[in-house]
Formats: structure tokens, sequence, C-alpha cells
């Protein structure tokens, strides 16, 4: 054994072998394997749903792992293991409605779900992925764990990546996670073979240096993949809906409609001028191209599955009003706008269309310039009273799908809109007040700053100023925390009018809006976003590209009218008649909620500190340097040279003397060779070549000083004297030569 080796043991507790500790930091590294993988189903867990059934499912495992390690085989781990992730998909699968039926009747959906989750499909967009997650941690938790506990690191490590990898395929699993978990996985197979054995601390140096250039290679490599998932070769609803490839993702529409699967609400945004469609509708409408249920916080995304058009869709349950559309692409595009609610899709685009379980139309090609297609849509046309007649009996699934707000969602938004709906006594006139309230509080603008964590918190609390992504995302938010069943929806604003029942759409168009659920009614729309700063913006944009000669802002019917788009209050629900006169709403603005009545736990002044990961990311690169160094011989050739050069005036002449003969043989070794513990001084002394009066003299008064008992102070002054003035000497001498 190495002295680096026995001098680690003697800090060590007598019953622990060195061996015992790399053992407990292999356990250590396929914990934190473990947690790495974990930390993402509970995180999926909180945006969804509640976590706390993830993480009690998980600790639970890895005790019973812990026991079973000592009683069972692995042969009987193994069948475990199986047992358990057959019951954790099937508890999934009776929980999550209708997915029971999908199971007996198509097995060959169940493979495209799971291809599809393989190549970048969201576990957030799966229904109740809370469910998923719980059901399906215990078994990889369990049988990784086993294994470890029973020296298996390898197997426990496959088994533990295996899992992270399924999750960095889905896109779930951030960058700095995934790299923690693979730095995990190789420090655990790392000490694990140490552990096996018997290694050695320098051995322990070259594990140390592999996971700091590990991670100096990776830090900047993200190997999670981007985009909606879709099975290998095929044309899947995973990548439908959005705008061709290359569309600008810093304009609203291109933040809006790049993917009809996730919206990542961003800062600061531009306009698209040009035209994409021409509409011809009966009425003015939103035309709708996408609807999210699940808010994580920062974004939207769109769960539940996509089934083929095979005829007419159902419609809303209550009084409606049609409204037939006509719609001609004019630019390239993958989306396809729908007024609310389609319910018949015509042309020769039927056999390529796709319906969302939340009723949106999607396309699985790109339309091309010149394609057309007829819609026919069935708009809830209920009176004010009747929606607030409709009262809450709101179907199950329903509730379970567009109530949710992530598990950490601030509590001052809810109390906040329970003062903003406090004389409301109706879904309808919450929503009502709801959306009057950010009218008129909040100015609309295209360059702002994204604020840091929850959107919706954000927007209403630290923000005086945004776009129709954050007005909706709010409105939505601050409807859920009262209970009222509601969805951003995005698409298209009616356009310019152009004629009878003719709109021009043009990029600008691009919006977000709010649907609430009413009973028996169906979804009504409500739009928060301010609309004469909204339609100046657009107005103002067209204008300066009609001054440039831009082409593609007009068609040949919009080039010689004004641009104004058309009033959708015909068709916003929201904007009906209500009974509030206008003093009323005078008397509303004057008694807005003061957003700084509300709390913030975090608000004060607080200096920055660096996050975990950089903090962790520091640390590795620190001892990775630090054991590179110790491997190459730097930290002993730095030490060395330390006790060579400095010695301290002492109140000991003994002690002095021994000190200043240690650094003459220090200087000696490195000019000579070292001396061997066998040799006496003389000898070593008579084997130097063109030895110095000097370091003679040093040598008489260090053998007088241990064996003769003649210690003086001048005899200590003298010596330290004599070997400074050699190490003085010699070390410009070396210096010259190694010029």
């Amino acid at each position: 054994m190495s002295t680096n080796t026995a001098r680690l043991g003697t800090l060590l507790p007598e019953d622990v072998a060195l061996t015992s500790a790399y053992r407990y930091l292999a356990l250590g590294s396929i914990l934190v394997l473990t947690v790495s993988y974990t930390t993402v189903l509970r995180d999926i867990a909180i945006v969804v749903g509640e976590s706390s059934q993830v993480v009690t499912a998980v600790m639970l495992t890895l005790v019973v792992a812990t026991i079973l390690a000592k009683l069972v085989a692995e042969r009987t781990a193994l069948l475990l293991a199986g047992s358990l992730l057959i019951i954790g998909y099937g508890w999934y699968l009776a929980m999550s409605p209708g997915t029971t039926a999908t199971v007996i009747g198509s097995w060959d959906v169940l493979l495209n779900d799971a291809l599809s989750l393989l190549t970048g499909l969201s576990l957030i967009q799966i229904t109740d992925a809370e469910v998923w997650a719980t059901g399906t941690a215990p078994a990889p938790v369990f049988l990784s764990w086993y294994l470890a506990v029973r020296g298996r690191y390898i197997g426990s490590t496959v088994v533990g990546g295996g899992a992270l990898l399924m999750l960095v395929l889905t896109g779930d699993a951030p960058a700095m996670t995934t790299l923690i978990g693979v730095l995990a996985a190789t420090c655990a197979v790392g000490f694990g073979e140490l552990d096996r054995r018997d290694g050695s601390l320098r051995q322990l140096d070259v594990l140390i240096v592999l996971v700091a250039v590990m991670l100096l290679f990776t830090v900047s490599v993200t190997v999670v993949p981007s985009g909606s998932g879709a099975p290998l070769g095929l044309d899947s609803p995973g990548s439908l809906g959005g705008l061709e490839d290359g569309e600008d993702a810093d304009t609203v529409e291109g933040s809006l409609m790049n993917s009809p699967d996730e919206l990542q609400i961003q800062g600061s945004v531009d306009l698209t001028p040009e035209v994409r469609y021409t509409v011809q509708s009966n009425e003015p409408a939103h035309w709708r191209v996408g609807t999210y249920d699940t808010f994580t916080g920062d974004g939207w995304v769109r769960s539940g599955d996509t089934s083929s058009y095979d005829g007419p869709i159902e419609g809303p349950p209550g009084s409606t009003e049609t409204v037939v559309q006509s719609y001609r692409v004019e630019t390239q595009t993958n989306a396809m706008p729908a007024a609310n609610q389609p319910t018949e899709v015509r042309g020769g685009i039927t056999s390529q269309t796709q319906v969302t379980e939340h009723g949106s139309v999607l396309t699985e090609r790109s339309l091309l310039e010149g394609d057309g297609y007829g819609i026919r849509s069935e708009r809830p046309d209920a009176e004010p009273d009747e929606l607030r007649t409709a009262g809450t009996d709101y179907p199950e699934q329903v509730e379970d799908r567009y109530l949710q707000l992530p598990e950490d969602q601030p509590e001052r938004v809810g109390q906040l809109t329970d003062d903003v709906t406090a004389d409301a006594d109706n879904p309808y006139d919450s929503a009502v007040a709801i959306e009057q309230y950010l009218e008129a509080e909040k100015e609309y603008s295209l360059d702002v700053e994204k604020p840091d964590g929850n959107i919706a918190d954000g927007f209403l609390f630290e923000m005086d100023e945004g776009y129709c992504t954050y007005y909706a995302t709010s409105m939505t938010a601050m409807l859920r925390s009262q209970g009222i069943p509601a969805r951003m929806a995005t698409g298209y604003s009616t356009g310019q009018s152009v004629g009878d029942d003719e709109y021009v759409v043009r990029g600008l168009n691009s919006h977000a809006w709010v649907e609430v659920y009413f009973p028996d009614q169906g979804w009504v729309t409500f739009d928060p976003t301010p609309s004469g700063p909204r339609d100046d913006t657009r107005a103002d944009r067209i204008e300066e590209e009609r001054a440039l000669g831009n082409p593609d802002v007009d068609t040949d019917d919009s080039e010689d009218e004004p641009v104004e788009d058309e009033s959708e209050s015909d068709e916003d629900e929201s904007e009906e008649e209500t009974d509030e006169s206008e003093a009323d709403e005078q008397e509303h603005d004057e008694e807005s909620p003061d957003v700084d009545e509300y709390d913030d736990p975090d608000e004060g002044f607080t200096i920055p500190l660096p996050s975990r990961e950089t903090i962790a990311m520091s640390l590795v690169l620190f001892f990775g340097l630090a054991a590179g160094a110790h491997r190459a011989g730097y930290v002993d050739r730095a030490h060395r040279t330390a006790q060579l050069h400095w010695q301290s005036a002492g109140e000991n002449p003994e002690r002095d003397i021994e000190r200043a003969f240690f650094r003459l043989e220090l200087l000696l070794g490195d000019e000579h060779r070292d001396r061997e513990p066998t040799e006496t001084y003389r000898e070593y002394l008579a084997t130097v070549e063109d030895v110095d009066e000097r370091i003679e003299r040093v040598a008489r008064i260090h053998e007088r000083a241990r064996y003769g008992g003649e210690i003086s102070a001048e005899d200590a002054d003298d010596a330290v004297r004599l070997v400074d003035e050699l190490v003085a000497e010699r070390s410009r001498v070396r210096g010259l030569l190694r010029r």
C-alpha cells in the first residue's frame, strides 16, 4: 500500500478500510444518479399535479431495495422490477380516462406513443403525466439501488443511466441534470472498480481527472433533443401545425406557431407583416390554430393524442352560431386555422387532417401557396345572462385538464384574483372582471423583458406592459385559481376586411387569447389584450412595409384598403353588453387592487449568489485540477519547493537546526539523490561530490545537536543562515542552466 493510501487510512475509523470508503463513494454516486432522473419526474409532477406521490414512491422504493438486497437473489429482483413496471403502467392506464380502451383496441397506438417519447415527445404532453411518473419511477429505482447495494455497480449504472437516457430522449431532462447524472454514473463505475480492486489514491487521481475532463468537454454541449417528438421516419402530429422551418421565432407569429405541442413564452418580439391567408367567412372570428391545457410556469404544453379526421366533429353542447369559412393559403405554412369550434373540414386536405383532443385541427403536410380548404364551425352563441346562470357543474375530464396549475404557483396570484373578482358571484362575471382588470392595468408593448420564474406572477406583479401571450397566460392562470376551467388559445385575429365577408390575414395578426368553459355551453372566447394599441402597432408596421415596397404585405384586394382590423366585438362573447355602466367601469378602475399589497417572499435586497449548478461545476473543476496536478507531481514539487525555501524564525534552537538540516537534505536530493533510510548522515554526505564547506559545517552542527547535546542559539542561527545561502545560490544556478 502506498504512503498516500496509508496516510488516508489514518484519517478513517479503525474498522473502516479504504475500500469501504470507495464503496460509500460508489453508493453515493449511484444515489446522485438516481436523484438526477427522479428529480426530472418530480418536476414533471410539480407542473401537472402533485409531486409528493413521486417523492414518496421513490423513498419507499429505496428502503425496500436496501432491505431486499440482503434477502433475495438477483433473478428474483429482476422479476420484482419487471412486476413493478407492469403494475405501475397498469395503474397509470387504470387512472387515465380512455387509455384502457386504447390498449384493448389498438396496440399500434401504444407503439407509436412509445416511439414518440423516444424521439422528443415531452412527458408533460401525455395524459395524467404525474400518474405516469409515479407509476414508472419505482422499477428503475428499485433495480438500480438493489444492484448497487450488492456491489453490482456497473449493472446499477446501466439501469439508472437507461432511465436518465429515456428522459433525455423525451427532452424533459435539462442539460445540467443530464451532465450531473452522467458524471455520477462515471464516478459510480470508477469508485466501484477501486472498491473491487483495492485501488490506491493514485488511481483515484485518474478518476477525478477523468470526471473533470468530461465536465469541460460537455459543459457547452446539450444532448437534449429539441422540437416535438414523432416516430422515426413518420410525419406525425408532433410536427404539425407550426410554421415552416426557418420562420423567425423572434416574432409574435414565430413564438405562437412554431409548435402545436408547446408554447415557450419569450421576451421582446417583432411583427411579421407578410400575408398568410385570405379568408372568406360569413362572420368575423378568431382563426384558431391551437389550444394548450398545461401551464408549466414559463410556457404552455398541449397534452393528449390526435386522431385522423374521419367525418364531422362533435360541436358545443348549447346553442351555436354557424361560421362557414373558406381559406386560401398565400404563404407556405404548416398552420391550419379554423374558427371555434370546427365541426367539418372540406377539400382535398381532409385525408391529411388530424384532430386534437381539444377540438383543434392540424395538417399532416405543409400547405402550399394557392392551397385551399373549407371549415364549418359551430360557435357558442349564448347570451351573457345564460352564461351567468350556467353554473359550475363541470365534467370531470374538464376539471382534471383545465384547472391545472404548477404546484409551485405563487399564492399571491390567487390572492390578487380573489380581490379582482370579489364582486362577482358567477364564473362569467369573474371572467369579465379579470379581463377588464388586465385591459385597464397593463399596457400593450412588444418590447418587454421576460420575467424570471412564473410568467403569470411576473406579469401581474413585476411588469407594466406586455403583449397577447402575457395577457392570455395571466388571465388563464387567474381563472384557474378560482376553479374556473380555462385554456390558452393561439391563432390569428380576424384580419383586414377587404370586401363582403373577406379578410386578409397577415403574420402580424397572430394572437393569443383565452377560452373559458361553461357547462352546457362549451368554450367561450375572452380576449384580455387591449385592442386599440395592438391594432395601432399592426397598422404602423404595414404602412412601413408598404412604404418600403414590400410586395408580400398585400393582396390585389388589400392594397388600396385602409389597414384596420375588423371589429371582433360580434365574435368575442366576452365583450357583449353587460349590466355595468361607464360609471361602474370607472369606479372599478379606481378600486383596482394594488399589487404592492401582496407580499413577495423573495422581495428585498439580496446579494446575488451563484447557482447550485455553478457551485457544483466549480467544485468538480477545482478538484479535477487539483487531482491532475497531484497526479502529475506538481503538488509534491510545489510542497518540496516551499519546504526548501521557507523557514520561519523559531525560539527552539534544536528544532531550528533540525529544520535547517532537513532543508539541506532536500537541496542535496534535488542535485544528487535522496538519502536512503538505511544510510547514516555521514555515509550519505560521503557519496556527494564536491561537498561545499558550508554543507559540512551544517552537518557538524546537526550532529552535535542530535548526539552531543551541545545546542546554542548561535549554532542554530548559523545553520539556518548557511542553508539559506546554499539554497539561494544553487537556485540561481539551476535557473541559469534551465535558460
